[in-house]
């Protein structure tokens, strides 16, 4: 019988939506380990560069991302179903569920920065 650490697990669907949506916010819907490492620790998910790349692991076997190792730093791109989860469009056992209020809130302000740029 396995037993399995409930802390355990919600930090790792945490830390699996927050990959999600950082490459979900790049243009090219893709980005390396380490900076992904990076932007997950921006949004105060402490993990490391092996943890990160464990779960994008996971979320290359169920079909989220597709990851690949270049010299040996580990890529990820976004798949459209990733998209979708990120979105909040769909939902995915063992991630997190984005809160949609707060993306919409924070394309409303980027589309208001991106005004006042021009």
């Amino acid at each position: 019988m396995t037993h399995r650490d409930p802390m355990a697990e919600a930090w790792r669907a945490h830390l699996r939506i927050a990959i999600l949506r950082a490459l979900n916010d790049d243009p090219g819907r893709a980005s390396n380990e380490s900076l992904l490492m990076d932007l997950v620790q921006a949004v105060h998910i402490s993990a490391d560069r092996d943890q990160v790349r464990d779960e994008l692991l996971w979320l290359h076997a169920e079909d989220l991302v597709a990851a690949t190792v270049t010299r040996g730093s580990m890529m990820a791109l976004l798949t459209e179903r990733g998209a979708m989860v990120a979105e909040g469009r769909r939902t995915h056992e063992g991630v997190k569920r984005p809160n949609v209020t707060a993306a919409v809130a924070r394309k409303a302000l980027s589309i208001s920065l991106d005004r006042l740029k021009r």
